[in-house]
């Protein structure tokens, strides 16, 4: 694998695993897991530690660039998330 989509695989996993994780848009979707599931479930655990949900999100990525990593199919969303993703850090550095 080139480097690029290595890299892009990477951001995009960064902020596909702290949307789903932390971020308020996604927060009904893990409190529907913590209703189905109960808050002690391995499921809620899966859905808010972004340790836990990286593997599974890393591995989706990871496939998308090996096989389509040159493709502007996989180049063009991965660079925005991986874009939203360091504009998120800077934002925590620079307020």
């Amino acid at each position: 694998m080139d480097v690029v989509p290595f890299l892009l695989a990477l951001g995009a996993t960064l902020r596909i695993t702290r949307f789903l994780a932390k971020d308020v848009l996604a927060a009904p979707i893990r409190a529907q897991v913590i209703r189905r599931t109960g808050p002690d479930s391995r499921w809620t655990e899966l859905s808010t530690c972004p340790w836990c949900l990286s593997i599974y999100v890393a591995t989706a990525a990871v496939c998308a660039a090996w096989w389509a990593g040159g493709s502007a199919w996989f180049q063009i969303p991965a660079f925005a998330l991986t874009i939203s993703y360091l504009v998120g850090v800077a934002g925590r550095w620079i307020d």
